[in-house]
Parts: C-alpha cells; structure tokens; sequence
C-alpha cells in the first residue's frame, strides 16, 4: 500500500451551532447553548477520536470565534494547518429549534459571506489534500456560493484523476437550494464517488421516484460505480450495497441526547470500517456511531476504537467495571 501523509482529507466550513432546548421557541429565548458545528469536520473528529489521521481545508475568521472552532476540532487532533484564517471576516452560523411532536425540530442558516464561502481554488493546497487513502467531500458545502462549488467539482475531478477514493454525502437541505439546481449539480458527485451516502428521501428527489430502500440503493448503483452505498432510515436503521450485496442493520437502542450529528456518525463508523478494510461490518459500525452522535452533547463523537468494538461485540451493556 502506498504511505500517504492522511488517512482522510476533507473540505468544508466550520462554524456556531445556537439551540434552544425542547420546549422553547427562538423568538422567545433568553439564552442559546453553544455547540461547534460542520458536517465534515464533524466526521473527521470522529475518525480522529478513532486513531485516524486527518486533515481539514477550510478557513476560518482570525477571531475569537474562529479560534472557538479551531480549539474544539483541534482537541480530537484533526489536523487544522491547511485552514486559511481571514480577518474581519463572518462565520457560519446555524440556529436549532428543539422539538416534540406536533412541532417539528427546526433549523435555521446563517451562512452567507463567510470566510469559507469567499475562499477560491487558490486557496488549496491540492498535493496536500490528495495525499491522503480518502477524500471526503458533502452535499451540504456546494450551495454555499458559487467559488466553494467549484473548489468541490475540483476536488472531485483530480480525486477521480489521481485514483484516490472519494466518499461523498449527499446532505441535500431544501432551505439551502432547489431541488432542480442541487439535481444538475450533485449528480456528478454521485457518478464519481466511491462511497456513498444517501438518504431515501434525497434518491426520489435528485435520482428517481422509487418504491423503497432497496430499489433505492439499485439506482444509485446504476448512476455511481460506489462499493460503498449507505442509506440511513432513522429509527430504523440504516441499509447498504456492499459489492453489490444489500445490507441492513436496525438502529442501535438510545436515550436521545441531541439529535443534530446523527448521520455524520453513521458516516464516520462506516468510513472507520473501510479504513480497516472491513466492508462487511461497514454498516454495524455505522450504526453504532450513529447511536453514540444521539446520546452525545455536540455533534462530533468521542470514541476510542476499543471502547467501539466493545460496543459492537456486546451490545446493550448498561455497567462496567
């Protein structure tokens, strides 16, 4: 195997996640609980809480709050010295609203003329990002603006060129961007990915109307060459096309804690897996980072591998000592 500097590269945007708790409304709240957001730095700190070297390319405002980010990210040991840092400049922010039935959880974004979103090709250091095992690149970052777009179908582009895997999540967000433009734009994405990550909801609108999960993970087998397809069903677990072989796994039992990072988890169980060259239990890690990213305060896990196999060979084990 060829040594690379990285395990995992990713690009994407960090930033302030505000919540109220369950019960209260935003327009009515008298204090916010702060937690660090970012769906790639999220997976990434995760991987690295698992012994995985990796590395972030984004920028950040010289700020306090910049430095907020970067204390948080740096604490799991993700490798931040491919961060731009930018004075006077904004950071992304994202509001949650907690909920219970009938009311839904709500989110709202803050994220226009960031730091990030002003960054340019230029601004990447693209040997460094591709000397890693895998890239891994979001949905979510390419309707942020136009430059961030292309830095992605770039990064994307020399990925596939240079023979180095590129797992993609789809992360589709309504408020973000129509459903007629993120189709056109993600659907490269998907043909160039290696592993993928797409939810059932997000195949009927991008790729085709279809019945159920499994006719789901078969059409984006015919649209991507992935090894890899990971579909999550929230309560109810999360399926897989491993080698063209379907998969399903339930959902691990949990108390919820915070419902934001759940699906970045599922991505970071599976990626662990892969990274161990262990695709057949890809989805049984999955899932259960996905349970640890519930009943976590924050959105990024803290997991040793061992305490995760552990977690994995003896389930439902409430005592140890």
């Amino acid at each position: 195997m060829t040594m690379t500097s990285y395990d995992v590269t990713s690009i994407g945007e960090g930033g302030i996640r505000l919540s109220v708790p369950v019960g209260h409304r935003i327009q009515r709240a008298k204090s916010f609980n702060i937690q660090i957001a970012g769906t790639e730095a999220n997976v990434l700190c995760s991987l690295s809480s698992l012994k995985w070297n990796t590395s972030w390319f984004s920028a950040l405002p010289d700020s306090s709050l910049g430095r907020r980010v970067e204390f948080q990210y740096n604490a799991f040991g993700v490798d931040l010295s491919h961060v731009k840092r930018v004075p006077g400049a904004r950071i992304g922010t994202y509001y949650a609203e907690y909920a219970k039935p009938p009311m839904p959880t709500k989110v709202m974004f803050d994220r226009a003329n960031t730091a990030f979103c002003n960054m340019t090709v230029d601004d990447i250091d693209w040997d460094q990002l591709l000397d890693t095992r895998l890239l891994l690149l979001s949905g979510l970052s390419l309707p942020l603006s136009p430059t961030v777009r292309t830095i992605l179908e770039t990064a994307s582009l020399k990925a596939h060129q240079a023979g180095v895997p590129v797992a993609f999540d789809v992360n589709y967000r309504t408020k973000l961007w129509s459903v007629e433009e993120a189709r056109k734009i993600i659907r490269p994405f998907i043909e160039r990915s290696d592993i993928l990550f797409c939810k059932l909801d997000d195949v009927n609108l991008l790729v085709k109307k279809v019945p159920d999960k499994e006719s789901g993970l078969r059409a984006l087998s015919e649209v991507s060459n992935a090894s890899v397809i990971v579909m999550s069903d929230g309560a109810r677990g999360a399926d897989a096309l491993v080698d063209g072989k379907h998969m399903h796994e339930d959902a691990v039992p949990v108390e919820i804690l915070d419902r934001l990072g759940a699906g970045d988890g599922l991505a970071a169980g599976v990626l662990h897996a892969w990274l161990r060259g262990d695709k057949e239990n890809c989805l049984k890690y999955g899932v259960n980072v996905a349970g640890l990213a519930l009943s976590h305060y924050g959105e990024q896990v803290t997991v040793t591998p061992e305490e995760l196999d552990d977690l994995v060979k003896k389930p439902l084990t409430s005592l140890e000592r």
